[in-house]
């Protein structure tokens, strides 16, 4: 049964975990340095995605998150925006034998709120609308836990050939509709970057702009012009536009509105010379970001879903590990907290093996049969992370609580098992979300 094809609830996918069992599946071909790079940008990109989502419901106060905070100011928003897509990525990504590639994003409480005061001090109206201070999120910041996010790419069949990686899906009309949005934001970035300039020690270039409906107009304008404009199209699905303007550009702007449109008496057009003159400005940037309309991205009709995948599979596992004082020799710190979290992986491969897969089998004799996917295993445990800083005990031992989720377990657990497809049931028994393709049987 194809994608968009028959009711939505025509097929379930049953997996079944006959031990003896095997799936005849050849091995899949090596993924190329170009494919791998692009597998590994996607899956960070995904990972950055979700974490500015976890960010954003962050509570400032009860009842009240982040997110309507930066509603407040469209700049302040892309500000943060920004400051997130650039998170590192945690640790190596993980290339899984069935060409999938995970990649893992963080952020620390103490990192978020240091980026949130510079963000009321650049965006004060805001911070001021919104009842937020540097007092308020320190004690928010308290509450806030580590957040961790995984995002996972794989390859897929191009719908649009020639589309950049992550677009594969969206027509080319999306696409121009999303450059030409991130292009307007970026002017507008562009002018909300020239309006913080000082041009006299009280008095921010801002005010000119504001001091009236043509002198904006004439300046925006001119702006868009002079600027130049570099596109990008991200594999968050993130249209990233960057406009540039020099600051010998911007003066000779401000010198002929001032003088064709200006009728006031605050600036005078020698004070934008000096402006011109600060040190280390040599020109402005503004970024601008899009995402194309809801309407230009195809999804298939329905998605899949399993039958009889086991609870487990949508939970996760914790454990502590613990680093004693005689354990290593090392009295490095980092090496401390990292021995403790391999004591912890070592912890949760144990919780791992004794998983039920279905009728007693287990991960462990589920292994046995299956070798090759040992590896994979391996690479999941190495996915442990650490949800909180390491605490010293009396004794000067490090313990670490690390969790790591099960669903790509499950994921590499089920390539080994028959798929079936049948009727769902009919005393509608909950099923759960799947991602394997629709319609796919595979036979021992």
């Amino acid at each position: 049964m194809r994608p968009g094809h028959g009711p939505v609830a025509a097929a379930v996918l049953l997996l079944m975990a006959g031990v003896a069992a095997t799936c005849a599946q050849a091995p899949a071909p090596a993924l190329t340095a170009e494919q791998q790079k692009v597998l590994r940008d996607v899956a960070l990109a995904k990972a950055r995605t979700e974490l500015l989502d976890r960010v954003r419901e962050l509570p400032l106060r009860p009842g009240v998150a982040l997110a309507e905070w930066l509603a407040r100011d469209v700049a302040l928003d892309r500000a943060l925006r920004l400051w997130v897509r650039t998170r590192p990525a945690q640790g190596e990504p993980r290339q899984y034998s069935d060409r999938v590639c995970e990649a893992d994003a963080r952020m620390s409480p103490d990192d978020l709120q240091t980026q949130l005061l510079k963000l009321v001090e650049d965006y004060p109206d805001a911070a001021t609308a919104a009842g937020v201070d540097a007092v308020a999120l320190k004690a928010a910041a308290q509450r806030w836990p580590v957040l961790w996010t995984t995002g996972g790419a794989a390859l897929s069949k191009e719908l649009w050939p020639g589309q950049p990686p992550g677009w594969e899906n969206v027509t080319r009309a999306g696409l121009e509709l999303a450059r030409g949005a991130a292009g307007a934001d970026a002017y507008q970035a562009l002018l909300a970057e020239a309006g913080r300039l000082k041009v006299t020690d009280a008095r921010r270039l801002r005010e000119f702009l504001d001091s009236g409906d043509a002198v904006r107009d004439a300046v925006r304008a001119e702006v868009q012009r002079a600027a130049t404009v570099k596109f990008d199209f991200a594999p968050d699905q993130v249209a990233v536009a960057e406009a540039r303007l020099s600051m010998r550009d911007l003066l000779r702007i401000l010198t002929r509105v001032h003088q064709e449109q200006y009728r006031g008496d605050d600036f005078a057009a020698a004070d934008f010379r000096e402006m011109a003159l600060l040190p280390g400005k040599e020109g402005l940037t503004g970024t601008g970001l899009a995402t194309p309309p809801t309407g230009a991205i195809l999804r298939t009709s329905y998605t899949p879903i399993e039958y009889n995948a086991p609870q487990w599979a949508s939970t996760t596992l914790t454990a502590v590990g613990r680093h004693a004082p005689g354990d290593a020799e090392s009295s490095d710190a980092a090496a401390r907290r990292e021995a403790a979290r391999l004591d912890g992986i070592d912890r949760l491969r144990a919780q791992v093996e004794r998983l039920v897969i279905q009728k007693s089998v287990t991960v462990a004799e589920f292994l046995g049969y299956h070798q090759d996917l040992k590896d994979d295993v391996t690479l999941f445990l190495s996915a442990a992370r650490m949800t909180g800083p390491p605490k010293t005990r009396p004794d000067g031992a490090v313990e670490v609580e690390v969790s790591l989720p099960l669903r790509r377990l499950w994921e590499i657990i089920r390539r080994k098992m028959t798929l079936e497809e049948v009727e769902p049931p009919a005393d509608g028994t909950p099923t759960t979300a799947a991602t394997a393709p629709s319609g796919k049987k595979e036979t021992p």
